[in-house]
């Protein structure tokens, strides 16, 4: 039998278009278009060439899992080296470009097991992230007591954004703009 290298070839056109592709049909399609078939359709490929690249559906989604992670990565790091890491982080997350993406992903994920755990870490490293912020900044104001623990506000930052992302995607607004209001007024207390 002659061994498939296609698995190895991480940095090949071919391999790169289908992980695009494979990101397209997630964002415009969604979890239910997520089919070898579709994917190489969309990259003008033979199906084919996903299984020659891909040993499975499942590497493939958590290699475009960790390709939206890295954007977001990048993005975070940015929030968090500005002047007001808290504001940036919320804004950020509040509109996050990835958004519509990871809707797919957590449907996928039901599917996938590499891919739940894969998110899990992923999530995990960026509220440690986000909690190191928040304990910075009540340090910086001088807050030993905080009526909300930093894990707590992390948590509930990144909640609120997220089901305000999930509604606007949806067309549901309603208390979005005095959501954001009590947000940004409680983050200038902490960050002025």
């Amino acid at each position: 039998m002659v061994s498939n290298r296609g698995f190895q070839s991480t940095g090949t056109r071919t391999r790169l278009r289908l992980i695009e592709a494979a990101a397209e049909i997630l964002a415009d399609e969604g979890y239910v278009a997520f089919t070898a078939r579709r994917i190489a359709a969309r990259a003008e490929l033979k199906p084919q060439l996903v299984h020659y690249y891909f040993r499975s559906m499942e590497e493939l989604v958590v290699t475009v899992f960790h390709r939206s992670s890295a954007i977001y990565f990048r993005l975070h790091d940015e929030a968090l080296s500005t002047p007001r890491p808290l504001h940036a982080l919320w804004d950020l997350n509040a509109n996050l470009p990835e958004a519509s993406r990871m809707l797919e992903f957590v449907a996928l994920a039901k599917q996938y097991p590499l891919l739940r755990e894969e998110m899990r870490k992923s999530g995990e490293s960026f509220r440690d992230l986000q909690i190191e912020a928040i304990e910075r900044a009540y340090a910086k104001r001088g807050i030993t007591d905080p009526q909300i623990s930093a894990p707590a506000l992390a948590m509930l930052m990144s909640a609120t954004a997220r089901a305000m992302v999930l509604e606007s995607q949806v067309g549901m607004n309603k208390a979005h703009d005095d959501t954001v209001e009590l947000v940004r007024t409680f983050l200038s207390s902490l960050e002025g």
